[in-house]
């Protein structure tokens, strides 16, 4: 299983791109608005992404959806992505982020269904023989949000607020090789501080790498490779047996 993330940046990152997965060269977990640059700027594009799956619906993680369908109906052509999404999300992500884009009545095209092939998912989906667990999280109050566990060698945090006890039933299984979780480098708001993630046992902060930072994290570089974390990558592929 190959994992490369298409940024590592949060949502206002300027100097990254936003924190999507591309799995196996093909499958992309997220699709961020800036998604579409990122692929451009490691020599591919949308025609090379065949599967999507898709946390939450904040614009960081949905913002290029619409170029996706675009590019794929008026460019590429032939067979239809296909979209893995959480049950929690239909409708909601057509309702109310894409629709007001992509609806086109014209050309018959007035649902998710006319631009991907759509695959909802109640608890996990399989792709390339690698099992997608997902994980709910309380990101934000009342929105569905999920992580994943991918082939039982991966848990992937996604986007969420600090869960002791979901770090831990997730990430001390033996399988689990590695943890990318979000960070923020302040209390409260909607995502993981650093200082929480310092309390987790040293057998867990070593195999943990953090995504979905700030453009300031180098200010935090010392103090988090002291902890044994180390910081994921944009276009740097990580590989698992």
């Amino acid at each position: 299983m190959k994992l490369e993330f298409l940024g590592v940046g949060n949502f206002f990152t300027k100097q990254d791109y936003h924190n999507n997965l591309l799995v196996n060269d093909h499958i992309l977990v997220d699709c961020g608005y800036t998604a579409g640059r990122s692929l451009a700027d490691s020599n591919r594009s949308f025609a090379d992404i065949d599967t999507l799956f898709i946390t939450h619906t904040h614009a960081d993680h949905i913002g290029g959806l619409e170029e996706c369908a675009f590019f794929n109906k008026y460019v590429k052509g032939g067979p239809k992505p296909k979209l893995y999404l959480p049950n929690a999300l239909i409708p909601d992500l057509w309702e109310n982020s894409l629709k007001g884009g992509l609806y086109d009545a014209v050309s018959g095209a007035t649902g998710l269904e006319d631009y991907f092939d759509l695959h909802p998912v109640a608890d996990n989906f399989s792709a390339d023989q690698i099992q997608f667990d997902l994980i709910p999280t309380n990101h934000v109050q009342n929105k569905f949000c999920c992580g994943l566990l991918l082939g039982n060698k991966v848990y992937y945090s996604g986007d969420t607020q600090f869960d002791r006890n979901m770090i831990l039933a997730n990430g001390s299984h033996s399988d689990v090789e590695a943890i990318f979780h979000d960070v923020q480098f302040f209390q409260a708001g909607v995502h993981t501080p650093m200082d929480d993630l310092l309390t987790l046992p040293p057998e867990i902060r070593q195999k943990t790498w953090l995504m979905h930072y700030s453009d300031d994290y180098e200010q935090h570089t010392r103090r988090a490779s002291d902890a044994g974390f180390r910081w994921a990558k944009s276009h740097s592929p990580y590989i698992f047996s």
